[in-house]
């Protein structure tokens, strides 16, 4: 349903290319309007249930506008941190925020005079922390954690849709060869992962049974994930920590047309396998959480294939294997994709730490261990 909907909008928001920020919110609202439809049908079971409230209304008002004000504070200093090694970082959310900023408006609004449920949650108990704060009772860190999750992530989901959706545009308008086909399928499907990588971060509602369930304690986990993204990305690449010299795949395969068709389409079956890996999630996909076990999909396969096909197609696009300033810079941007690759092998090892906190994950694990693509290649060749 989500898929029918970014098909839909895309069609859509093409007509508005004038205006590219409407665009973008229009493939967003087409793509999470059905599937926003369909979980809450799904959960309506989940609603809170009526009943005499613990707390006045007035305290829990007052509890909400606290934690509407911490994550304002999380969402001010990361919006400050992110375009601090390159300005145009965060664009895209800045020209797709004006129109949204009264109903940003009306739904804090709704969300301090909403009547109250008999549980006191996220940004909720964080307000009751500080408006009481009891000494026995520990500041509660993990519900922090959980927001500063989407106020990291989401503004840079936004900007990296509206790039993508961008360069779908200057390939169109040129004179297509099959390179430029493989390069709007890329970016195309780049289109996808972010759009419902936004989705995720904007659907973290527990009446959709989205809700955070926990985000990862360890700070391992958290500085290999945040390496990744900007600022802390571009750092590393303005000294020098990059893997890419400009030259091309397209024109190191020039005079070799066929290997350059299977070379463009295993390009596109791994960012198709890696933009697939986001949308199994549905409107539950965001970085450094757990908000339930996916096992379907690419995920039957392999515990991490948005990993293993990311880094894949990074060696095959930028073939840093082949530089023109010869073998030993080739050598060198090898060894610094290989660290990247490390990094990302790290950053599956500390989620599976997190996720292992949960049953469903170990026993999924153990499944994927016996039946895993990397475990039935095993057992057709087996080492001697």
């Amino acid at each position: 349903m989500g898929l029918a909907g970014f098909a839909i909008g895309v069609v859509t928001g093409h007509g508005l290319m004038a205006r590219p920020a409407a665009a973008l919110l229009a493939l967003l609202a087409c793509t999470a309007a059905p599937m926003w439809w369909y979980e809450a049908r799904r959960h309506a079971a989940a609603q809170p249930r009526p009943g005499e409230a613990r707390h006045s209304t007035t305290s829990r008002r007052r509890w909400r506008l606290y934690g509407l004000v911490v994550a304002g504070g999380l969402w001010a200093a990361t919006l400050n941190l992110l375009p601090l090694a390159n300005a145009s970082v965060t664009d895209g959310f800045w020209l797709a925020l004006p129109p949204l900023l009264p109903l940003l408006l009306a739904g804090a609004l709704l969300y301090v005079l909403w009547p109250e449920g008999t549980e006191v949650a996220g940004l909720e108990r964080i307000g009751q922390w500080l408006h009481r704060r009891p000494a026995a009772q520990r500041f509660p860190w993990p519900l922090l954690r959980d927001q500063l999750v989407k106020a990291f992530f989401l503004p840079l989901m936004i900007s990296f849709a509206y790039r993508w959706a961008g360069q779908s545009e200057p390939v169109l308008a040129q004179n297509m060869t099959a390179v430029h086909w493989y390069a709007l399928t890329v970016a195309l499907l780049y289109l996808v992962d972010t759009a419902f990588g936004t989705v995720g971060y904007l659907s973290t509602a527990k009446r959709l049974g989205a809700q955070i369930q926990s985000s990862n304690p360890y700070w391992l986990g958290w500085a290999a994930a945040l390496v990744c993204y900007p600022p802390f990305f571009t750092w590393l690449q303005d000294v020098g920590f990059t893997y890419r010299d400009g030259y091309q795949w397209s024109a190191w395969l020039a005079q070799s047309p066929v290997l350059l068709h299977v070379w463009g389409t295993a390009v596109v079956l791994l960012t198709a396998i890696y933009a697939l890996s986001t949308v199994v999630f549905g409107i539950r996909f965001s970085n450094l959480t757990h908000r339930g076990i996916i096992t379907h999909g690419p995920y039957r396969w392999s515990k991490h294939p948005a990993y293993i096909s990311k880094n894949l197609s990074w060696w095959l696009v930028s073939i840093p294997f082949v530089s023109n300033a010869g073998v030993a810079t080739a050598a060198v941007h090898c060894l610094i994709l290989l660290c990247i690759n490390g990094i990302y092998w790290l950053r599956a090892r500390t989620e599976e730490r997190h996720l292992m906190h949960d049953p469903v994950y170990r026993e999924y694990a153990l499944w994927i261990s016996r039946h895993g693509l990397i475990a039935k290649l095993l057992r057709r060749h087996p080492t001697t």
